[in-house]
């Protein structure tokens, strides 16, 4: 019996042993070789930013770095004219020091005097600008090196139509995905007009939509409501009444009604569109 026991005593001395040396090889394991593997995670290069303050931060510390060209794309309807003012100043800046600039904005800066005011001072400033009716997101590019896009469910930044609660940008530094957004650029600055373009006629109609949401302006909804009826989300309503407002150069629903009204926009539904 005794020699059972030491047998038995002796096995399980064995496999303590050998379950140390595995727990001193998995220790190693993670000290040594799951970091390197995190740090390739992290090196996939694409992280995302939010908060207004953190993007506004790291936006402005990354632009100050640039010493060769700067590339961005701007859709949708021209800020409110101190945030226009605000980033006017940052880009003359950055040209000041030697910085090339191609950017590429919505036509619908065209349309309204702040906004080809403020064209026309980057051009002059040494930027090159081009428009384009439409665009497919805000982008911008620094050095090659470096692109910003938004981040999906969040804001596009402070003051944008289309922002939701929490501006969030993706932060791209992987030079596959940077390289590919420079060719989108690129496709999307061979399609967009050169040079001082002459302002956009304003549509002599509103849309399906349009017409829908002015007739229930008229009638005293709110966006929430008009929204429901119409079936959109909140963020759409937003974007349409932002380009209602900029078709109309208006600056209040009021306002608004007054210049569809003049323009007989509420005579009666535009017949056969199927515009949205």
């Amino acid at each position: 019996m005794s020699r059972i026991l030491d047998s038995a005593r002796r096995a399980i001395g064995e496999l303590a042993a050998t379950v140390g040396d595995l727990d001193h090889e998995l220790a190693a394991f993670h000290s040594e070789v799951m970091p390197a593997h995190l740090d390739r995670l992290d090196g996939r290069g694409v992280e995302v930013f939010r908060g207004a303050e953190d993007v506004r931060v790291l936006m402005e510390d990354a632009v100050a770095m640039v010493t060769g060209e700067i590339l961005s794309m701007h859709p949708g309807t021209p800020l409110a004219a101190p945030l226009l003012a605000a980033g006017r100043q940052r880009d003359k800046e950055v040209l000041g020091r030697g910085v090339a600039m191609r950017t590429i904005h919505s036509e619908s800066m065209l349309r309204v005097p702040r906004g080809r005011a403020h064209l026309k001072a980057l051009r002059e400033a040494g930027a090159e600008i081009r428009t384009a009716p439409t665009l497919p997101y805000r982008l911008i590019v620094l050095d090659s090196r470096l692109a910003f896009v938004p981040a999906l469910g969040g804001g596009e930044g402070e003051g944008s139509p289309e922002g939701g609660s929490e501006p969030a940008v993706v932060v791209v530094r992987n030079p596959d995905l940077v390289g590919l957004f420079e060719q989108t650029f690129e496709f999307c600055w061979q399609g967009a007009r050169p040079g001082e373009t002459a302002q956009p006629t304003l549509p002599g109609r509103p849309t399906t939509r349009q017409y829908e949401v002015l007739r229930l302006m008229r009638l005293g909804y709110k966006d929430e409501a008009i929204a429901r009826e119409i079936g959109v989300s909140s963020r759409t309503m937003r974007r349409i009444v932002a380009e209602l407002f900029e078709q109309l150069d208006a600056t209040s629903r009021f306002s608004a009604g007054m210049a569809a009204q003049a323009r007989g926009w509420l005579s009666a539904p535009p017949a056969g569109d199927d515009r949205p």
